[in-house]
């Protein structure tokens, strides 16, 4: 994979626009996101001078974050405190550093089920700028290295999400093809994360393609190695390679009862957000295929990635949004409903963006259709950056009273926030998530380098490693990003 060139600070802590993971088209920014983006810029050279930081450092801070977030209830004519906002943010964390961290430090079991990287050429390690694979202790990190490449490589995935964010546990998803992370790959990438930690922290799934020919890298006849010599925990598929459906008795039903033999039980698939390089993907990743299949697999859960969202007007009939993916989980015996499962990646970044409101009637929508054990966390980064921003967005997220007595949502406690948080996830990957387990992750190299850098913001990158235009999209495979 080629360097990038050194990018100067974005303006905004976090993303304010949607970043796409090279599968679908973001749509154009809205004058309120513009608007955010200019604000928050503004406030973040304001607020920097004022503190006597560069905007770099203050924007690797709580307050900036914190102050974002404001900005994004401001453009939205949305309340900041009170019983009608949906994410109080008082003026107080807003300008005192001790605030903020303690408004965003609540710490929680944090498992993310959709993670991803794309380089994953290692060659010499020592080259490497900010992890040292050799016997000296500790692990460095040098952000301000100019020789330090931006990249969306294992070492810097490694960086942003087990160093520079509150992620636990980390489940590393794949593409059908193999690209640009392959079985092989994932299951590197995990043992290195592991070996790094001390502990387990990241997990890998299996990846199949149930129309490709045998032979293939993720094509049915290879499942059995990445279960018994990968050790994946769940099967990962793509309905919109190849345009098929869970519910086809000829394509589909041969894939879950060797995911079955192999004593797999959890079903993962992309549904919603149209690929936009799979003709015919709008309809394929519907989710009106699920009934079925869970009416005739009765031993195997399925969870729907992206919960099933389809964003602006990409929907076959025009529904928005979860509108189809709650019709068809009201529709579903309650039997069935209790194997259906919402993962929230992307999907939960690209609302928050639309703003806090939006976020809540999202989270809420799933709540009320699923309940808070069948909700699992997930970003799709490091696509976004640092998922610390959307740990951060969930942590402060509210649904109002008002919400709930108009809508039927129920509340977002702090119990049920651990749910789906991770100790959902951890239920279902039979991940060990009691006290005594964390404390072991906590004392793993990792945590250990992320307390002496300063805390989890304290070198993160800041930038974004997704597209947001078409033009970005086909910019960044002609730069060879995908390892070609």
């Amino acid at each position: 994979m080629r360097r990038r060139e050194e990018e100067p600070t974005p303006p905004t802590p976090f993303p304010v626009r949607p970043v796409s993971n090279l599968e679908w088209v973001p749509p154009p920014p809205t004058e309120k996101q513009l608007l955010a983006e200019k604000i928050i810029a503004e406030e973040m050279t304001v607020r920097a001078k004022r503190h006597g930081m560069t905007r770099a450092q203050f924007m690797r801070t709580a307050m900036a974050t914190v102050v974002a977030f404001s900005v994004l209830n401001k453009v939205n004519g949305l309340d900041s405190s009170g019983g009608a906002s949906a994410m109080p943010i008082l003026p107080e964390p807003c300008d005192d550093p001790d605030a903020a961290q303690a408004l965003l430090q609540k710490k929680t079991f944090i498992m993310d089920v959709q993670q991803h990287h794309a380089d994953l050429t290692l060659g010499n390690p020592a080259a490497f700028c900010f992890l040292d694979f050799g016997d000296q202790e500790p692990i460095g990190v040098r952000p301000d290295d100019p020789e330090c490449p931006e990249s969306i490589g294992q070492l810097h995935y490694i960086r942003e999400v087990f160093i520079n964010s509150e992620t636990d546990v980390g489940v590393l998803s794949g593409l059908p093809g193999g690209l640009p992370l392959g079985p092989v790959g994932m299951a590197k990438t995990r043992d290195l994360v592991n070996k790094l930690a001390g502990s387990q922290r990241a997990l890998t799934q299996a990846v199949c393609d149930p129309k490709r020919p045998p032979g293939g890298e993720t094509s049915l006849d290879h499942m059995e190695q990445h279960v018994k010599e990968f050790k994946a925990r769940a099967l990962k598929c793509y309905t919109y390679a190849g345009n098929w459906r869970l519910d086809d008795e000829a394509v589909a039903y041969p894939m879950l009862a060797e995911a079955h033999r192999l004593g797999i039980r959890l079903i993962n698939t992309h549904k919603g957000l149209p690929a936009i390089f799979a003709p015919g993907s709008p309809e394929s990743v519907r989710t009106t295929d699920y009934p079925k299949a869970l009416r005739d697999w009765p031993d195997l859960s399925f969870c729907a990635y992206h919960s099933g969202y389809f964003q602006g007007t990409t929907h076959p009939e025009g529904k928005q949004g979860l509108t189809e993916f709650l019709e068809v989980v009201s529709s579903l015996p309650e039997n069935d409903r209790k194997r259906m499962y919402a993962e929230i990646g992307t999907s939960f970044a690209y609302v928050l963006q639309q703003g806090p409101d939006e976020a809540a009637h999202f989270i809420g929508s799933l709540l009320k259709a699923l309940g808070p054990d069948n909700i699992l966390w997930g970003t799709d980064c490091i696509w976004w950056g640092s998922p610390q921003w959307l740990i951060d967005g969930f942590k402060c997220l509210t649904i109002p009273e008002s919400m709930q007595a108009q809508f039927g949502y129920p509340p977002l406690t702090e119990e049920t926030k651990r749910k789906i948080f991770g100790l959902n996830a951890a239920r279902l990957y039979g991940v060990n998530a009691d006290k005594k387990n964390r404390r072991k992750i906590a004392k793993g190299k990792l945590k250990r380098l992320e307390r002496q850098q300063g805390g989890v913001r304290a070198t993160q990158a800041l930038g974004i490693h997704g597209p947001q235009t078409r033009r970005e999209i086909f910019a960044m495979l002609r730069r060879g990003v995908l390892g070609a």
